[in-house]
């Protein structure tokens, strides 16, 4: 092509492809592109050739795209992304900025502790800069303002602590890196954790430290502001919005660092718990009449509903809450007082006791109403609530038909026979009872036009970076087919530079590859650049990968293509000059180099754990 050699081929290759990125061509397309037509050239055999489509660069596109379909540890990704964009959306983190704010009262620049640590939560529960940034800017940035906080100030704080989720587990990156380098994601997560906290304390050191030099820029709280939550109300917020939250990462994470799950059995666990951390926090919203649903009419506060339907459904909820009771009391006796646990995963009592039970429960409550103090005590009180008791107990009508049709085709048609690997089940109207009734009684209590929301956005984006993935491994097969990664390794090689002088050069590389491009970009396309060097060097790929993960914050913080920067700036008010925003980041940009550096020459920071609980 043109004269050149193979290996000048790769070269050109990769400078059009960097020439049609900064051009602002779709890159997942362009990579694609690019590999098909240089992969063309490559791949050519006239002797072979029968007719135009008859070239290998088209089995290599199928069969990347199938190698990214089956790919174990990508299937977390939407998991994780669909964890985040349901509890982006399930108003928690409002209640927990403004919880954490009250909290953190007496420590000079309160609101920015606060706002850092919601940013740091929120962030690690979604892994999404943008949303979080955005979400932050909407919520807490107007309120530092409206508290006098300096603008740069605030818009620093919101910007470094939107970015925090590239880093601190479960974070997505991580798993990016891992397909990438064939790496543990496990050992990877257990790597960033200290990393991470040593980045998000420097980042609230810093601000504790600049309010307390500099009052004027974080004013503390006004008296009304404090005096406006009661006291003894601390405890309660903190037990309704920061733990919940808290408790659905720290699972999710502690099943994957323990060997409990995979990440992606733990990434669904994490999915589960964000619709259900979603649907109570709306059910609390019903409740308080913050809400009106759909099935509820705004000027009617006493709807209609089926009273059997009712009395069912709280025979339900009333049923679930004896029984987990139980298996709680179980627990605690065999941690307690060592009485052993029951061998079987069995509800207590028999087949569809459960459910004799739930229809007791019922008929009490259908012909007493609340004239039964124990009974009255577990029926909502909220009138808007009644309703979705009535919508399970329906359901849990219909799950007793999907029992019994299970039933017959298992026990009486002797389909158990014809399918040997699925076990018949007597449990079959308890498990068919309770499953309908708390699910749907989960789905008319969740906010249906956010949870599609949810699943589009998982969707779009999940979509893209496996896109990413296709592009970026059939053009980085035709870059080292044609000898593009044996030339770069030879002329790196070739310069004899230290472990360290090569280790600042690549982190250089990718600080600059920061300004136009996105993370999931660096990871995949470029970052496999070094990663057969690592060897060479003596760089363990953990450590590096921690190291580029620390790195890409300060792509979202670098003017002038710091993307934090502008989604603040799109949700900011008016006055706010995107110069501020960038002022603002400049403290935090140091911070995170100074945590480059402490990682750099404590490197086990990020080897430790995962040495002290994988081994090596």
């Amino acid at each position: 092509m043109f004269g050149l050699t193979d290996p000048g081929v790769a070269v050109l290759m990769l400078g059009l492809f960097i020439l049609t990125i900064l051009l602002g061509f779709p890159i997942c397309f362009t990579l694609m592109a690019m590999g098909i037509f240089f992969g063309y050239y490559a791949y050519y055999d006239p002797e072979r050739m029968q007719s135009i489509f008859d070239n290998r660069i088209f089995d290599l596109l199928v069969n990347q795209t199938y190698s990214v379909m089956a790919n174990d540890v990508l299937v977390a990704v939407p998991l994780f992304l669909f964890m985040g964009y349901v509890v982006e959306r399930a108003n928690l983190v409002d209640r927990l900025f403004f919880t954490l704010q009250i909290a953190a009262r007496h420590l000079p620049g309160s609101m920015a502790i606060a706002a850092l640590a919601t940013c740091a939560l929120f962030a690690t529960a979604s892994g999404i800069i943008g949303a979080v940034v955005t979400l932050m800017g909407l919520l807490a940035f107007p309120a530092m303002l409206k508290a006098r906080y300096d603008t740069s100030f605030s818009a620093g704080v919101i910007c470094a602590g939107g970015c925090l989720g590239i880093l601190i587990p479960p974070s997505i990156m991580l798993i990016v890196y891992a397909a990438a380098a064939s790496m543990s994601v496990v050992r990877l997560y257990a790597g960033a954790i200290l990393p991470g906290f040593l980045l998000a304390s420097l980042y609230i050191i810093y601000v504790i430290g600049r309010a307390a030099l500099k009052p004027e820029i974080a004013p503390p709280p006004r008296q009304e502001d404090i005096d406006a939550v009661r006291k003894g109300n601390i405890i309660i917020m903190m037990m309704t919005s920061f733990f919940p939250l808290a408790f659905l990462i720290l699972s999710v994470l502690g099943a994957i660092l323990f060997g409990l799950a995979t990440p992606t059995e733990a990434a669904s666990m994490g999915a589960a718990g964000g619709i259900v951390l979603a649907a109570g926090y709306r059910i609390a919203s019903i409740r308080a009449g913050e809400v009106t649903p759909e099935w509820m009419v705004a000027h009617n506060p006493h709807p209609s509903y089926n009273p059997w339907y009712y009395a069912i459904g709280t025979g339900s909820v009333a049923t679930a809450i004896l029984y987990v009771a139980y298996f709680v009391l179980r627990f605690l006796a065999a941690w307690i007082f060592d009485v052993p646990l029951p061998t079987e995963r069995t509800l207590p009592f028999g087949p569809g006791v459960s459910i004799a039970v739930v229809f007791a429960i019922a008929a009490v409550v259908r012909y007493t109403g609340d004239r039964v103090s124990l009974l009255a005590f577990l029926q909502p009180r909220a009138a808007a609530l009644r309703p979705l008791y009535a919508f399970g107990g329906q359901a849990g009508l219909v799950g007793l038909g999907l029992g019994a049709v299970y039933l017959i085709m298992f026990a009486i048609l002797g389909l158990g026979e014809s399918f040997a690997e699925h076990e018949y089940s007597p449990w079959a109207f308890d498990i068919g009872f309770f499953v309908a009734a708390i699910s749907y009684m989960g789905w008319r209590g969740i906010d249906q036009e956010a949870l599609k929301q949810s699943v589009y956005l998982t969707v779009r984006t999940t979509a893209m970076v496996c896109w990413l993935f296709v592009g970026s491994w059939t053009f980085s097969s035709v870059f080292s087919y044609l000898g593009g990664q044996a030339l770069i390794e030879e002329f790196v090689l070739g310069l004899n530079l230290s472990p360290v002088i090569f280790l600042i050069l690549a982190q250089v590389i990718i600080f600059l590859l920061g300004w136009p491009l996105e993370w999931s970009e660096i990871i995949i396309i470029f970052v496999p650049i070094f990663l057969p060097m690592l060897p060479h060097f003596g760089i363990d790929p953990l450590f590096f990968g921690i190291l580029v993960a620390l790195n890409l914050q300060t792509s979202f913080l670098t003017p002038p293509m710091a993307m934090a920067a502008y989604y603040l700036k799109g949700v900011a008010p008016p006055h706010v000059h995107l110069i501020q925003i960038f002022k603002g980041c400049m403290p935090f940009l140091s911070m995170v180099f100074l945590a480059m550096i402490i990682l750099y020459n404590f490197p086990e920071l990020a080897l430790w754990l995962p040495k002290i609980v994988y081994g090596r």
